[in-house]
């Protein structure tokens, strides 16, 4: 049922020293009747309906010609009649918004003159429906110039349906359409209550009509009866809401874009057990995400083009509803549909369908959550709108576990605030302890929201003074640790010392509340990884997850929770196996409640995105990073530091797929100092400075890149130390630049010292230390010691097989520069085995955008040279140096291919 000229209360408008009246339809200007042709004055009826709304081309062109083959500039010289029948006094109210459409400017009276509606079928109250001669026409409730809708009543049942006719076929594409998306929603979703039902059609002989259940009166009409929206309860208006916001979720899972959602397509009615059902309606100019569908459930497609979503040549939607992309031009989306249902919802819970959603919105809703849920349901910018209607109806049906939730990390911030208070005599002479508290603070509301899901509020109240009680008494064990006139204390004590003696008494101490351990324990491993003691982290972990296990089951999603993190430290601490297993087997426990509960799933893609992440499998790394930055809002929608920091990941992720403009964007604006507002710590921030240089030198941005890294050196040496592995991290990358920019000199003694930390830091076996030790071997090869860079490469590039299989991206990076040293050591057989097994799409997800075709195929070339093959080798060698230069490619990487030339030159 789209808007139109049809249907409603008709109005007498007055603009400028014009009167239009509806009714009627007749035009007087300075009180004198003004001859026009029809479709001027029907443009104008639209104009003056949505005064100060832009109406677009299409929307006119469907709406006043209804479907009619037009001429080339039909509406433009409407729209010149119209104004010249203004005058000129009031022509300059119609305004043209280029490329878009037209919008009637200025102050609009209106008064109510009655109702019209067009009836060009000659039906009648009284009258049987053409084709179904028990059921009596009763009323009509909308006519327009290509279709009328009529309700009628069964003579003998008394049943009541909805017919659609359409006089003359022009709107019978727009009606097959609708009987075909029916079709498919109830084959892919069966029999709903939240989606009306379309029963019958004839689509043979004239007037074609849908037969359709009848489920109630339009939104609009229902909402201003008698008051009856804006008497609700907040409560109340919520569960309708609600209720659309699941509709429309239900509709996209089978695959259908309703592209025109407004009051006028949701309909409410009573039901028998008491309360409202509302029920979108009217798909007629809805589209398919994807056009299989209908093979897979056998549909027929009437009246649908196939080719995508946007082919669909009906009306874009109402104005006021249409989403910003799709005035723009842009094909439309389920996020467009999105839009239009966030407007919907806004004016529902503001008890006003009539009000436009404009500056100063916020005003009408008391509750910030639901603020938030509509301000990011209707952004401009699509990309930062609620995914999916199924994202929406999630956040409104958790409102109030995120109320309990958000309730719970105020309370628990209020007891940091008074330790912090308390422990600020401390501070001057531990300033390390500051840093600690907010640690503690920060991770602290994750595990009460572990504790959060009960519903008694005594009960949560109590949970509540109980974990605030148990941290303070692990602050206290902590300071007393660093206290130096403590019994056992000293005067140079450092973190990590305290943290090992206040943990080693929290067995001791919680022993009777195993509750409060795990809690403490979850702590306890945020703190140890913030130290990068990953293993440390890992094993309090381990020990939180089985507390959970024990008290509440390996299913309950507290328990599933702490295994996910859990998992992901092992994958910090290098431990793959045995994180891939706990992993999967959360995975397995979780089953089907993960699609059900976001804050579980959001704890699933962080975990999945650091597995993969750190075994350097980029692509469903990047894939479950989106997937976790989508869940975010909804699992944590106050929390700005777990958005911050997989944005930091995935910018990594998009480096190394080539991704490097999305990558530099993303971590440029994470440079703004409006996260410190935000309460993202200094550590993060830091940490995404160092990944914004990261990203300008994956993008061969090199003179940026370098103040970038050493600007991300002192941030980080202020926040963690000079010694940090945070900092080491820096100098890793700096290193790199030199190298990269072939600065051998500098990067050496860089490299060297990155190494030599590293090893000290983690151990001769950690991979850090390997791929430092990889790095120094690469920069001893091009620095012309081959045998020094084969005692180096190889050795990391086994360690790497080892831990993370043969087909790793970084195996593949030092087993290329092996081969190459191995050339230049006359090692030729043991080149062509390593050289063999490299493949260039792992060789760019190691290490992006080093044109690594090109660089395999001339190592090929080089060791059928070294066999001796110049002939063969050579022509195969001199393509790929041509590829490189004309990619740019740095002369130092080109140089030995060049060598390797040179001596088959001589030796032919």
């Amino acid at each position: 049922m789209s808007e139109s000229n049809g249907g409603g209360v008709a109005y007498r408008y007055r603009f400028g020293s014009a009167e239009f009246d509806e009714a009627r339809f007749e035009l007087t200007v300075g009180g004198l009747p003004v001859e026009l042709e029809r479709r001027p004055l029907e443009v104008l009826a639209m104009l003056l309906r949505h005064a100060g709304e832009v109406v677009t081309k299409e929307e006119l062109l469907e709406t006043v010609w209804a479907g009619r083959v037009t001429v080339e500039n039909v509406l433009a010289n409407a729209v010149a009649k119209l104004r010249k029948g203004l005058g000129e006094a009031n022509a300059d109210l119609i305004v043209t918004q280029a490329r878009v459409g037209y919008r009637l400017d200025g102050p609009v009276e209106r008064v109510a003159t009655g109702r019209r509606l067009l009836n060009q079928l000659n039906l009648g109250a009284g009258q049987p429906v053409p084709g179904r001669a028990h059921f009596i026409l009763q009323r009509q409730l909308s006519g327009t110039s290509g279709s009328e809708v009529w309700l009628a009543r069964h003579d003998k049942t008394g049943e009541t349906r909805v017919y659609k006719f359409s006089p003359d076929g022009e709107r019978l594409a727009q009606l097959k359409r609708e009987a075909t998306l029916s079709r498919l929603l109830r084959e892919g979703l069966g029999e709903r209550d939240d989606i009306a039902r379309v029963i019958d059609w004839n689509f043979e002989t004239p007037p074609f009509f849908l037969e359709c259940a009848y489920g109630g009166q339009s939104l609009a009409e229902w909402a201003e009866e008698d008051g009856r929206l804006a008497s609700l309860s907040v409560a109340e208006r919520l569960g309708l809401a609600l209720q659309a916001a699941e509709a429309v979720a239900a509709a996209h899972e089978a695959g259908v874009l309703h592209k025109d959602l407004k009051p006028a397509n949701l309909l409410v009615a009573s039901r028998k057990g008491g309360g409202w059902q509302v029920r979108i309606t009217d798909f007629g100019a809805g589209a398919l995400l994807d056009p299989s569908v209908l093979n897979e459930f056998g549909v027929t497609p009437l009246g649908l083009t196939m080719d995508g979503a946007g082919s669909s040549s009906a009306s874009l939607g109402t104005p006021l509803y249409i989403a910003p992309e799709i005035i723009a031009g842009e094909a439309p989306t389920a996020r467009s549909d999105v839009y239009s249902l966030g407007v919907l919802l806004y004016q529902i819970l503001a008890g006003d369908i009539r009000k436009p959603m404009t500056t100063g919105w916020e005003r009408d809703i008391a509750d910030p959550l639901l603020r938030e849920d509509l301000a990011a349901a209707t952004s401009g910018d699509p990309a930062e709108r609620t995914a999916s209607a199924s994202a929406l109806a999630d956040r409104l049906r958790s409102l109030e576990t995120r109320r309990a939730a958000r309730a719970q990390r105020e309370e628990t911030e209020r007891a940091a605030a008074a330790a912090q208070r308390e422990l600020e005599r401390m501070r001057a002479r531990r300033p390390w302890m500051a840093a600690t508290v907010g640690v503690l603070a920060a991770g602290f509301g994750v595990s009460l929201w572990l504790f959060g899901q009960a519903n008694d509020a005594r009960h949560v109240a109590e949970a509540q003074a109980a974990r605030a009680e148990a941290t303070g008494a692990f602050l206290s064990d902590l300071l007393v640790n660093a206290d130096p006139h403590a019994p056992g204390g000293s005067g140079a004590v450092t973190v990590r010392e305290a943290l090992d003696r206040a943990a080693g008494g929290i067995a001791a101490r919680f022993a009777e509340d195993p509750e409060s351990e795990a809690a403490i324990r979850m702590e306890a491993a945020e703190i140890y990884g913030g130290l990068a003691d990953y293993a440390g982290a890992a094993e309090h972990r381990e020990r939180a997850a089985w507390l959970f296990e024990e008290m509440y089951g390996a299913k309950d999603r507290r328990t599933l929770e702490a295994r996910y993190r859990y998992a992901q430290a092992l994958t910090n601490a290098s431990r793959y196996d045995e994180a891939a297993a706990v992993f999967a087997a959360a995975e397995k426990d979780a089953g089907a409640v993960l699609g059900s509960d976001p804050a579980l799933a959001f704890a699933a893609a962080q975990a999945r995105a650091r597995l993969y992440l750190m075994q350097a499998d980029i692509e469903p790394a990047a894939a479950a990073l989106e997937e976790a930055l989508r869940l975010a809002p909804i699992a944590a929608p106050d929390d700005a530091r777990a958005p911050f920091r997989l944005r930091m990941d995935l910018s990594q992720c998009y480096s190394r797929l080539g991704r490097h403009d999305e990558a530099v964007a993303m971590l440029e604006e994470m440079q703004d100092e409006r996260y410190a507002g935000l309460g993202v710590s200094a550590a993060s921030r830091a940490s995404a400075s160092l990944y914004y240089g990261a990203s300008l030198l994956y993008a061969a941005r090199y003179e940026e890149a370098e103040p970038a890294l050493k600007k991300s050196i002192e941030a980080l040496t202020g926040v963690f130390g000079a010694d940090s592995p945070q900092v080491i991290e820096a100098y890793s990358s700096l290193g790199n630049l030199y190298a990269t920019s072939g600065r051998w000199a500098e990067a050496q003694p860089v490299i060297a010292t990155v190494r030599e930390k590293m090893c000290a830091m983690h151990g001769a076996a950690h991979l850090t230390c390997m791929m430092a030790t990889g790095n120094e071997g690469v920069i001893a090869f091009q620095s012309g010691r081959a045998g020094d860079a084969i005692g180096k490469i190889g050795p990391a590039r086994d360690a790497f097989v080892e831990a993370l299989g043969a087909q790793s991206p970084a195996v593949h990076v030092l087993g290329y520069y092996l081969a190459m040293a191995e050339l230049d050591a006359g090692e030729t057989e043991a080149a062509a085995l390593h050289g063999g097994a490299l493949d260039p799409v792992r060789l760019e997800s190691g290490s992006p955008g080093e044109q690594w075709e090109a660089r395999v195929k001339g190592l090929e070339a080089r060791i059928l040279i070294a066999r001796g093959q110049c002939a063969e080798g050579k022509p195969l060698l001199d393509a790929a140096i041509a590829e490189m230069e004309a990619g740019a490619m740095q002369e130092w990487i080109v140089a030995p291919y060049k060598k390797s030339s040179g001596t088959c030159e001589r030796a032919l």
